[in-house]
């Protein structure tokens, strides 16, 4: 194989962030794309052929040769061998490093500011998964930490904050949480719902209590359902993040690490504790731990007023009884992210549409 010039993910956010014009190619088997993808990539069917060693794979490529392209693949091997092939007709052509297992990390952030309070959402772009700073005076909050503790140290630092508190909204399924981690970094006080089940010590906080954190104050609101120990946070009554009990355009799951009387009765408690954010202020805005889609860098931030997820999410207006069989009867099939030892892998399934 020829010498193949290859780009690492933060230089290609780097190029997207500034609209560097750029062609992604993504040649994963069209399965995979589904699964997750770059929002601005263009799938081609070529992943048998490249495959088979054809060199030929991209002799019907009509792209503007005055732009990069960049070749993606699942772990950035594959891809070397696409590049080298557009090299060759003439394409100036990169492959990815580490192809969509490393862009998994990959991130970007979005920021909103209520009175004394900015909330930093950081985002992991293939994922979904959706993280937050929440800064006042001189102290800052993290919330369901996903990323390295030095990305949120830096953006903290960079904001003019110390970070004195970390907390998840719930124990995740789907991807390893940063927040244990962060805490020991940062010497910050870890806190969890006092019936949180974990194997590790923390600060626990009760249902109702308000937290502290430099001119505001943070309330603490037991909503298990998704899980048990599921807790959403209010701050300053103008936005409420929901971990994974409420999204943007659907509900958490019950069934996760549950047998079907658990399912039953986890679905009971979300129907309440739906309810219970339900009679907050219409205006208030919803910052969820995940979306279903994959972000595009630059997108803003992923949020919707609660009146707008009443009226859009039907689930939201059905009595108790109706709800839970609608829930139990909409369960998707088990992630197989959640099956594996590779939490990473794949993109976000805790939710029910």
């Amino acid at each position: 194989m020829a010498t193949v010039k290859t780009i690492d993910t933060q230089t290609l956010s780097d190029w997207l962030t500034a609209d560097k014009k750029v062609s992604i190619l993504d040649i994963r088997p069209l399965s995979e794309r589904t699964e997750w993808h770059i929002p601005q990539s263009i799938h081609l069917d070529v992943y048998e052929n490249l495959k088979a060693g054809n060199r030929d794979a991209f002799d019907f490529l009509l792209l503007d040769k005055l732009f990069p392209i960049v070749t993606l693949c699942a772990g950035g091997n594959l891809s070397l061998f696409a590049a080298e092939l557009l090299s060759e007709n003439g394409y100036d052509a990169y492959s990815l490093e580490g192809g969509m297992k490393a862009w998994n990390f990959a991130w970007d952030t979005a920021i909103i500011e209520l009175g004394n309070v900015k909330i930093i959402q950081v985002r992991r772009l293939a994922k979904g998964c959706l993280s937050y700073i929440i800064g006042s005076g001189e102290k800052a909050m993290v919330i369901d930490a996903s990323l390295p503790p030095s990305i949120y140290l830096n953006l903290a630092a960079q904001h003019g904050y110390v970070i004195e508190k970390v907390a998840d909204t719930h124990i995740h399924a789907d991807y390893v949480s940063r927040t244990k981690e962060l805490a020991e970094v940062t010497g910050a006080a870890h806190l969890m719902i006092d019936l949180a089940n974990v194997n590790y010590n923390f600060t626990p906080i009760k249902n109702g209590v308000e937290l502290d954190l430099g001119k505001t104050t943070i309330k603490v609101i037991h909503t298990p359902g998704h899980t048990l120990e599921s807790t959403s946070f209010l701050i300053e009554n103008s936005a409420l993040l929901t971990g994974d009990t409420l999204f943007t355009d659907s509900v958490g799951r019950p069934d996760l690490k549950a047998n079907e009387q658990e399912t039953w009765l986890k679905a009971a408690m979300l129907y309440d504790s739906l309810h219970l954010i339900a009679i907050l202020n219409d205006d208030i805005k919803i910052l969820p731990a995940h979306t279903s889609k994959s972000i595009e860098i630059g997108q803003e931030i992923v949020s919707a007023n609660l009146g707008q997820i009443k009226k859009s999410i039907k689930l939201l207006s059905l009595e108790k009884e109706k709800f839970i069989e609608a829930i139990l009867s909409k369960l998707p099939p088990t992630p197989a992210n959640y099956l594996q030892a590779d939490l990473e892998a794949g993109a976000n399934r805790c939710a029910v549409q």
